[in-house]
């Protein structure tokens, strides 16, 4: 975030707005080597505490391909797949992953 750029001016409060999708898209695109469009979609949030007792927020959301070859950060991740919702059930997923995967396709289809 460069703080000499704000989107705009509220009275003494200066806003950056669209933060978090700017923030996602960056995110792709360091981490899969892709471009998503501007139109990103809120899914479900989820709340839990791991093992260790560390609690976790966990924000998901679901972009458009745009464009790229997908190419995938370094120990971040090991594997990938192009799915749709009924291609999804044929992955070890954790639970809830194949019913968002159907939620996606379906505010992206309509």
């Amino acid at each position: 975030m460069d703080l000499n750029n704000p989107t705009r001016y509220n009275s003494d409060v200066i806003d950056f707005e669209n933060m978090v999708y700017d923030l996602l898209r960056r995110e792709v695109k360091e981490e899969a080597g892709i471009e998503i469009k501007e139109d990103i979609q809120f899914i479900n949030d989820v709340v839990f505490v791991r093992p260790d007792e560390i609690p976790v927020v966990l924000v998901k959301f679901a972009g458009k391909y745009k464009k790229g070859k997908v190419k995938l950060e370094k120990d971040a991740f090991t594997d990938y797949a192009w799915v749709n919702e009924k291609e999804i059930k044929k992955y070890p997923c954790i639970e809830g992953v194949s019913e968002e995967i159907a939620k996606t396709i379906q505010l992206f289809t309509k």
